[in-house]
Parts: C-alpha cells; sequence; structure tokens
C-alpha cells in the first residue's frame, strides 16, 4: 500500500502565503472567468508553500495573482485539490480547494474543502466533514458540476475498516451527504486500504465516477492482502442526489496486481470517459455508455496515466510524469496522438484544458516550480511561475 508519507514525500514542497483579489460579477465571461477580466481564467496550487500551509494562484492574462482564505494554518495542505466550479450561479467562476491536512476540532489531518467565491459577493466558504475523523484526508480530490461539488476523503475509517474512503456531496449551499462502499446499492466491498475517493470527475446529469485505485480484485466477500493487489476499480455512481442510489462497478481491464486502475479520472462531455492506471501505464478510454472504446498504453514505468485532462471538443490530454511526458489523443479521432516532451523532472504532474490551451505542471522545475502552456500546434511552451516556492504546478484546473 502507498501510505501518505510517501505521497507526500513525492511532492517535494514550500512556496509562500497570498493576497485576495477583487473581481466584479458583471464583467465575468465564460465558465472559467473568476476575476471578472472577460478572460478564461487557470488556477495553480502549490499545497506546500509556506510551511505547508499551502497556496493558490490564478493564471489571468500575463499575471499570477495569488488567491487566499482565512484561516488557513501551516500544515493544511491548501491547494492540494481544485476545480473550478459555478456553485453561486452569479456568473462568474468559483474555485473548490481542498487542504486535506487541515486539523477540524482537534482532529488532526480531518482535512477541509473552501469554496472561494469568485466576483468578490462572498467571502469564502469552509466545508468539513459532518463528523471530522482523524487522518480521514477531507479534500483530497474535489469534483464540480455547476453547484454539485463532491469531495473526497479517501484515508477515511469506516466499520472497523481503515482508508476504506468516502466521499461527500452538496447540491448549491445544501448539507453535505455522505456515500462510501458501505452505502446501501454501492458496488463493490469496502475493505482496508481501498481509498474509495481518491480521485473523481462528473459525468452527465448527477452521475459521478469514482476513482478506487488501492482496490484488491480479490473475488467475493472482505478480504485484505489477497487477489490481484492495487489492481484498482472504479464505481460510476448513477445520481449521487437520487434517494435511493444505484451504481456500476469496473474492475482494471488488465487484472494485475500494482494497475491503480482509477488513479485519475476525466470525462469530456458528449465523447465519454477516461480511467488511468499509471502502474500499468495505460489509460482506458470509454464511450458515454461506458463501454470500452480503446486502451492508450505507453511502455517504461513512466507512470502514463497518472494525470488526465479532458477538453470538450474530444481531446484527452495524458500525464506520464517519471519521465514519459504528455501525450494528447481522441475519443472521435483514433488517428489524433501527438506527444509533447520535457528535457526532464514531473513534466505532466497536473493538467488542464482551457480552450485551444494546454496547462502542464512540472512542480519540480528549477526555482520555483513551472506550468508550462502549449498551444494546439505550439512546438514551444510558455513557462509560467510564482515568485517564490518549489511546488507551484502540482495541481491545475480551468
Amino acid at each position: 500500500m502507498t501510505t501518505r508519507s510517501v505521497l507526500v514525500a513525492l511532492l517535494l514542497a514550500v512556496a509562500p502565503p497570498a493576497v485576495a483579489m477583487p473581481a466584479h460579477a458583471q464583467n465575468c465571461a465564460g465558465t472559467s472567468d473568476f476575476d471578472g477580466d472577460g478572460v478564461d481564467d487557470v488556477a495553480v496550487g502549490d499545497p506546500f508553500a509556506d510551511g505547508s500551509k499551502g497556496a493558490v494562484h490564478l493564471l489571468s492574462g500575463d499575471k499570477v495573482v495569488p488567491v487566499a482564505v482565512p484561516g488557513a494554518a501551516p500544515g493544511d495542505g491548501f491547494g492540494w485539490s481544485l476545480r473550478m466550479a459555478q456553485v453561486d450561479g452569479d456568473g462568474c467562476a468559483d474555485l473548490v480547494i481542498g487542504a486535506p491536512y487541515t486539523d477540524v476540532d482537534g482532529e488532526q489531518d480531518a482535512g477541509a474543502v473552501y469554496v472561494v467565491y469568485g466576483g468578490g459577493t462572498a467571502p469564502p466558504e469552509r466545508l468539513t466533514a459532518p463528523e471530522p475523523q482523524r487522518f480521514a484526508g477531507f479534500g483530497w480530490s474535489v469534483a464540480s458540476r455547476g453547484d454539485l461539488v463532491a469531495v473526497g476523503a479517501p484515508y477515511e475509517d469506516e466499520a472497523g475498516l481503515a482508508d476504506t474512503g468516502a466521499l461527500y456531496v452538496r447540491k448549491g449551499d445544501g448539507d453535505l451527504r455522505r456515500i462510501s462502499q458501505e452505502s446501501s446499492d454501492v458496488r463493490g466491498n469496502g475493505e482496508v486500504g481501498d481509498q474509495f475517493g481518491w480521485s473523481m470527475a462528473f459525468g452527465r446529469d448527477n452521475e459521478l465516477l469514482v476513482g478506487v485505485p488501492y482496490e484488491n480484485d480479490d473475488g467475493a466477500g472482505r478480504q485484505v492482502e489477497a487477489g490481484r493487489i492495487n489492481s484498482g476499480s472504479v464505481v460510476f455512481i448513477d445520481d449521487v442526489l437520487a434517494p435511493e442510489i444505484t451504481s456500476t462497478k469496473l474492475d482494471s481491464p488488465a487484472d494485475t496486481s500494482g494497475d491503480r486502475y482509477g488513479y485519475a479520472v476525466a470525462y469530456a462531455e458528449g465523447h465519454g470517459y477516461a480511467v488511468g492506471s499509471p502502474g500499468a501505464g495505460s489509460v482506458q478510454l470509454l464511450d458515454t455508455a461506458r463501454k470500452p472504446v480503446r486502451t492508450v498504453e505507453q511502455a517504461g514505468g513512466q507512470a502514463f496515466g497518472f494525470s488526465l485532462a479532458a477538453a470538450p471538443d474530444g481531446r484527452l490530454a495524458i500525464g506520464a510524469p517519471y519521465g514519459g511526458g504528455v501525450r494528447i489523443v481522441s475519443w472521435k479521432d483514433t488517428s489524433e496522438d501527438r506527444r509533447l516532451a520535457d528535457a526532464d523532472g514531473l513534466f505532466g504532474w497536473s493538467l488542464a484544458f482551457s480552450g485551444n490551451k494546454l496547462f502542464i505542471g512540472r512542480p519540480d522545475a528549477a526555482p520555483y516550480g513551472q506550468v508550462a502552456v502549449a498551444g494546439r500546434n505550439a512546438e514551444t511552451f510558455r513557462p509560467f511561475t510564482s515568485k517564490t516556492g518549489i511546488d507551484f504546478g502540482t495541481t491545475t484546473t480551468s
């Protein structure tokens, strides 16, 4: 099993605190305009900045501008996960930001999520689990569709099962609803170390695709350290708001120990779903009916499928940050297969599309971490970085 300490060590951290910026709702244009300047923005996380307090910056035109929340403390990991959302429906993009190492009500690393409202019309809002749990990691992953927000807590324990995982969903300003593999009609057996909620992506309407990359394919019943270890799975929850949940579960198509199928997931409206298996070095593409279309593979132990980003036009960016660069493929055009390479480092650790541009995180780039911006057919990258820190580019969203 991968431990929290190993994952933290991978992120190579440090960077600065943040300052809030004004925005004006009447000037916002598009679903990714946070600051009201009339153009789409991209947010970048640096979760171990400032003594691991964390930081989030907005790439706004040519500017790199910090985004602030009150109350963040050293060790919180603010910016570990990020999503643009339309939570309050005022026309400006809002930011949903995970801080999974936040202490809550005396519970160490219970985790929190901040909703930072664009347009400057409301102060940031902090969300926590109704019953905060020590080391749960609430905010490890976040997903959004309109005003529907999902928060993953993959280290949450339940029924004596350590790190079995859970997720929480909220519509608008409503209450959080908890869902786990112990919930009625959620497929799969909740087991020690499954980490249900590690990754998430909303599909059509209220459908949620949930990654369970550390699940073992071990047959029926509850078993631990048996079968194919960490082969992984995903669960499709048909409607996270339905009174009675229905769901479908898919296991790793390779069905091999260490696949980590579900480590990263993505959805492109009208095109389909993507599921990364960085242990196997593959990404499975499914159509909108959840039927497998094809599997894209890349050999070499480069964690191909570690990160994913889907564009509205059906393109999919796939990160292989241990020397494998980034590949861009397509659901609708199987001949499209373009590879973007960088000299070295964790190029492709995070990915986000914005219009015809792809934003590629490389958090270990000297001196402070970097996001490289690639045009659709460009052969060169435009770099962005923060003024201090090392981990800029750990997370990206548009």
